[in-house]
C-alpha cells in the first residue's frame, strides 16, 4: 500500500515512506512465494487447476513483484537524476502486484467464468484491493511519520477506507 501511496514529486517524503517500510521489506513478499510453495506441495492437482486458470495475472503479479523488488534496491543506489524511474517503477510494481491478487481473488470466487459479469468481478476485487492495500499503507504511515505526511496520510486512510468498504459491499452483493 504505501508503494501505490508514494508521491512522485515530493522526494522528502518518498524517502521516508520508502524508510518507513524498509526494516520489513523482505518479509512482505515472502508469504507469497510460501504460499504457491504451499499450494504446490499439498495441493497439487488444485495448483495445476489454479494456475493454469490465472497464469496471466499470476505472471503480472510476479512481475510487479519483482518490478517492486528492483526498483525498492536500485532507487537507493540510484543517482538523483534516476530516482524518480525507480520511484514511477515501485509505484507501478506495486499497484501491478495487488491489482493482480484481488484479480485472481475475483476469477477464483466466480469460479474462473470468462462471461462479462465474471471479469467485472475480477476488475472490481481487483480495484477493492488496492483501496485495501492503500488504506493498510496509509495506517502503517499514519504510525510511522509525524507532521504535514502524517496528516496527508490520516486523509487517504479515510478514503480508502470509504472505498475498500464499498468495494466490499458491492462483492458482497
Amino acid at each position: 500500500g504505501v508503494g501505490m501511496l508514494m508521491p512522485l514529486n515530493n522526494d522528502k517524503d518518498a524517502d521516508t515512506m520508502i524508510a518507513s517500510i524498509g526494516p520489513f521489506w523482505d518479509a512482505n513478499e515472502t508469504w507469497l512465494v510460501l504460499a504457491v510453495g504451499l499450494l504446490l506441495i499439498a495441493f497439487p492437482s488444485a495448483h495445476s487447476l489454479i494456475l493454469k486458470e490465472l497464469y496471466l495475472p499470476a505472471a503480472l503479479l510476479l512481475v510487479g513483484l519483482i518490478l517492486r523488488g528492483v526498483a525498492f534496491d536500485f532507487r537507493a543506489k540510484a543517482s538523483v537524476s534516476h530516482k524518480g524511474l525507480w520511484d514511477r517503477s515501485f509505484k507501478l510494481g506495486s499497484f501491478l502486484a495487488a491489482f493482480s491478487q484481488g484479480y485472481m481473488l475475483g476469477s477464483y470466487v466466480m469460479g474462473f467464468e470468462s462471461s462479462l459479469v465474471s471479469q467485472l468481478f475480477a476488475y472490481l476485487s481487483g480495484l477493492g484491493v488496492c483501496a485495501a492495500y492503500c488504506f493498510i499503507g496509509a495506517t502503517w504511515l499514519v504510525m510511522k511519520t509525524q507532521g504535514a505526511l502524517q496528516q496527508s496520510s490520516i486523509k487517504t486512510a479515510k478514503i480508502t477506507l470509504v472505498i475498500a468498504f464499498v468495494g466490499t459491499l458491492l462483492v458482497s452483493l
